[in-house]
């Protein structure tokens, strides 16, 4: 009996002496037990809180969840947990997550939950800071990328013009011009890429049945295939009706089955697979290249980032390819998932959102 009245009261201790927030409840959700910690986070002491609905240490607008998380611990068992914010004594806003676990008494029966809650603001502050600065730093190297193609264009297109002007010959003059329009022209493409990638390109409306998109593509691709050693594997199922813009459609699926065929410059299969899930269809395109790293998979989407120096023989990509399909993309309310392993191969799946029931029914009448 001493033993066990020393042991009680050793865990009174090491819970209220505990760093971390303790609020215990009842099945009825009342708090039955609150810690010292507690009171210096909320701001309030236990005979005050003690019998109070556990929820009221949560804002009003994140109650709900907390609700449904005590809920499933008190009557399934569950572990959960949620995140809200608070405001401290200064008006500050803080950011608070909870992890709620049930109790069992020595025979194994549920008596209420505990919630853990402990302070997270700074971690919080820390990933915002790291986020920011990885935007900064992947903008700097698109702003470098980006100096040094129009840097090489313009070089040539003085050159060109220089040259052009200090000659008399009708021939020289028109080679030189003809230069100056190719590098201008490539100019304009980078731009335009860069737009479509930033908002989307519209200027082509007309609208093709995707199913249509996916086997003109698979059937060009099969002939341009034909006589190499990538064996092409096409699985087209049946889906509802989806219009979709047909040259940016064109677009992002070109670059994907284009970057999958480079990733394999020897040999090796090619999938390509159409099919629908409740709410939106998704295309897959894969290969069974060397695959991509976890630095490559975090950086794939950049603007001017290619890996092809590493899959690709003789192909110098500017790195816009993904870039534009995940502005496309976003642009089509669609999304963009890349799984790779190492040493067998990515695979790109593109995902277009269906009309919902009443879309279709309103637009028949």
């Amino acid at each position: 009996m001493d033993q066990q009245r020393h042991d009680n009261t050793l865990r009174g201790i090491l819970f209220d002496q505990a760093g971390t927030a303790m609020v215990a409840a009842d099945l009825e959700s009342r708090i039955t037990a609150w810690n010292l910690a507690a009171s210096r986070m909320f701001g309030a002491g236990s005979e005050e809180m003690l019998g109070a609905d556990w929820t009221t240490i949560v804002p009003t607008e994140g109650r709900t969840e907390a609700e449904q998380v005590m809920a499933a611990s008190l009557t399934q068992g569950k572990v959960g947990e949620f995140e809200f914010d608070m405001r401290n004594e200064r008006g500050g806003k803080r950011r608070l997550a909870a992890i709620v676990t049930p109790v069992v008494d020595q025979q194994g029966q549920r008596i209420g939950g505990l919630a853990c809650v402990r302070d997270i603001t700074n971690r919080m502050i820390l990933q915002e800071r790291f986020v920011q600065q990885s935007r900064m730093a992947a903008l700097g190297e698109m702003a470098g990328a980006l100096a040094h193609h129009f840097n090489n264009i313009l070089g040539g297109v003085v050159t060109s013009v220089d040259f052009a002007l200090a000659t008399g010959d009708l021939e020289t003059l028109t080679r030189g011009l003809e230069k100056t329009a190719s590098a201008l022209s490539r100019a304009t493409e980078l731009v335009e890429s860069l737009l479509a990638f930033a908002e989307g390109d519209y200027r082509n409306e007309s609208l093709s049945d995707l199913t249509e998109v996916v086997v003109g593509l698979i059937e060009s691709t099969e002939r341009r295939l034909r006589g190499s050693r990538i064996r092409l594997t096409a699985n087209v199922r049946k889906i509802p009706v989806l219009a979709v813009p047909h040259a940016q459609v064109i677009t992002v699926l070109s670059n994907l089955i284009e970057n999958a065929v480079e990733a394999m410059p020897e040999r090796g299969d090619l999938t390509i697979e159409l099919d629908s899930a409740e709410t939106y269809c998704f295309i897959r395109v894969g290969d069974t290249g060397p695959g991509l790293t976890e630095a490559e998979l975090n950086r794939i989407f950049e603007p001017f980032y290619s890996t092809k120096d590493k899959t690709a023989v003789g192909k110098s990509g500017r790195g816009l390819g993904l870039a534009v399909a995940h502005g496309v993309l976003k642009v089509l309310r669609g999304s963009i998932h890349v799984t790779s392993t190492l040493g067998q191969g990515t695979t790109f799946e593109v995902r277009l959102p269906l009309p919902s029931r009443e879309t279709e029914q309103s637009g028949q009448t």
